[in-house]
């Protein structure tokens, strides 16, 4: 008799466990959340347009040219020529933002030509200025033969101006959290 007790203590704990699971399983769910994400950004940060201009701010071939090369019109190439001291021009480039990442001005570099004859002078972009999506700024140079030089002739000289943008994005943050409704 003792051995049907266990046995029918066995059996009913059995049943039970069985009961738990099946009522557990009743009361439960599983949710799942499929998701896809994709991302793309377009930077497209580019001379647009770049011309020699005079004193009264019209456009001054007599100067020479400038040009927009490169795959990405990245770069301006611009073949001046003066003709005395204190001659000079006013090289204008167009920055435009053609992509979808707002750009900033980190830093401008100016390389000087070798000899003080030639005078580069940046009148504008603001380093840290903000380049909008869709946005444009304007820069601009004044190259100049130096009022006081006594050169009579100077061998062609060259000069570079590099621009820095980086993009100035916002970091997202969000800290997940749970709420009971």
């Amino acid at each position: 008799m003792r051995k049907s007790k266990k046995h029918t203590a066995i059996i009913v704990l059995i049943v039970l466990l069985l009961a738990l699971a099946i009522g557990y399983a009743a009361f439960s769910s599983t949710l799942t959340i499929n998701g896809t994400v994709t991302a793309s950004g377009d930077w497209d940060v580019k001379f647009q347009s770049a011309t020699l201009k005079n004193a009264e701010g019209g456009n001054d071939t007599s100067h020479g040219a400038a040009t927009i090369e490169g795959t990405n019109d990245e770069t301006i190439t611009a073949n001046i020529t003066l003709a005395y001291p204190g001659d000079g021009v006013l090289l204008e480039a167009v920055v435009v933002n053609e992509g979808n990442t707002p750009a900033k001005l980190e830093n401008i570099q100016i390389t000087d030509p070798t000899s003080s004859d030639i005078i580069v002078t940046e009148a504008i972009p603001v380093v840290n200025e903000v380049l909008a999506v869709g946005g444009k700024c304007t820069a601009q140079y004044f190259i100049q033969w130096n009022p006081e030089s006594t050169a009579t002739e100077i061998e062609e000289q060259t000069f570079t101006v590099t621009y820095e943008y980086t993009q100035d994005t916002e970091t997202v943050d969000i800290t997940p959290a749970h709420t009971d409704a």
